[in-house]
């Protein structure tokens, strides 16, 4: 008896230590494997100015070059603004696949322009490269040529079949104060939106057309970058921004490890001081009011200090002044 338990307590301990090791090499593993990262370059921004996103996916401290990353920025009110699939370097993907979007009529013919404050048509071609039925949401995002996204939905949602070819024609407002000259779409399947723990599961697929047929084509944004680092830009309007703060959701799939991300940055209309929404002389005369006052001084108001130098002068007076006319939404 003491023969034999002496014996089985060795052999026990060791098949506990072997377990214990392979999972702890195991955790070790998968949490020093890979790490995502996004930023902005800024974390608030006047109306009229550039957002811009960037980022990298790392393996032991060294980028990832092939990858894929879903971005979904939602506005203040919750709604998409932006909704994009970047391919980083080459990436090698499977599952659904945007094949083509591109504008066209209302029966998917193609058009190469559209009138604004007109129903534009776009058309988005899709199939399921894998064995299997996949969960799919294909999205649609609209800029200008000034890179102002204007519109970002989802039209599609639902159960792509096994080897399947599906196709969609949708409408889209074009605003009667669209600007005229070159606008792009860009549309990519997704396992669902990266808020939702969502992924991409291809590149996008973009095209360009015309609000008028006045101006010449411009380029598409690009995505790719050989080292492994995505720089994304999208620019707020002047007039009529959403204000407040914007999310961004960020995520990929990559070698089965899932990884996501979220960022805010706020938007914000500088120079109005009276916060009704425009920039008018209403502000230029409380700034001048204000003129002179300091911290901790009579009078002092930080929501005048429209530069943050703990005083207000004419540097206050020349940010209202160059605002004068922008206007938005609280």
């Amino acid at each position: 008896m003491v023969k034999t338990k002496n014996f089985q307590l060795p052999i026990t301990l060791l098949y506990l230590i072997l377990f214990l090791t392979v999972i702890n090499s195991f955790n070790l593993t998968y949490c020093a494997t890979l790490k995502l990262t996004v930023v902005t370059n800024k974390t608030e921004y006047n109306v009229g100015e550039t957002i811009q996103i960037t980022g990298n996916l790392t393996m032991d401290g060294s980028p990832v070059s092939d990858w894929i990353l879903a971005l979904q920025v939602n506005d203040p009110r919750g709604k998409y603004h932006v909704l994009r699939a970047l391919p980083i370097g080459s990436p090698q993907y499977f599952g659904v696949e945007v094949l083509n979007v591109y504008l066209s009529d209302e029966i998917g013919n193609p058009k190469s322009s559209v009138r604004r404050g007109t129903l534009g048509y776009i058309t988005i071609i899709w199939r399921n490269k894998a064995s299997q039925d996949l969960p799919a949401s294909i999205t649609l995002n609209l800029y200008y040529e000034n890179k102002q996204p204007f519109l970002a939905f989802i039209p599609f949602k639902g159960t792509v079949r096994a080897g399947s070819t599906q196709n969609m024609t949708v409408s889209v407002p074009i605003p009667s104060d669209a600007p005229t000259g070159a606008a792009f779409v860009y549309s990519a399947a997704f396992s669902d939106m990266p808020s939702n723990d969502g992924y991409a599961y291809c590149p996008e697929k973009s095209s360009s057309f015309m609000i008028t047929s006045t101006s010449t084509l411009s380029q598409l944004e690009k995505a790719l970058q050989e080292d492994g680092t995505f720089n994304v830009t999208f620019k707020v309007p002047r007039q009529g921004a959403l204000l407040g703060y914007y999310t961004i959701y960020a995520s990929t799939l990559h070698q089965f490890q899932y990884f996501q991300k979220t960022r805010l940055f706020r938007v914000m209309l500088l120079g109005d001081v009276d916060f009704n929404g425009k920039v008018d002389m209403s502000d230029v005369g409380i700034i001048l009011r204000a003129y002179g006052t300091k911290k901790g001084g009579q009078g002092w108001n930080p929501d005048y200090d429209l530069n943050k130098d703990d005083k207000v002068d004419m540097s206050d007076v020349g940010i209202v002044l160059r605002n004068y006319g922008n206007y938005g939404t609280y």
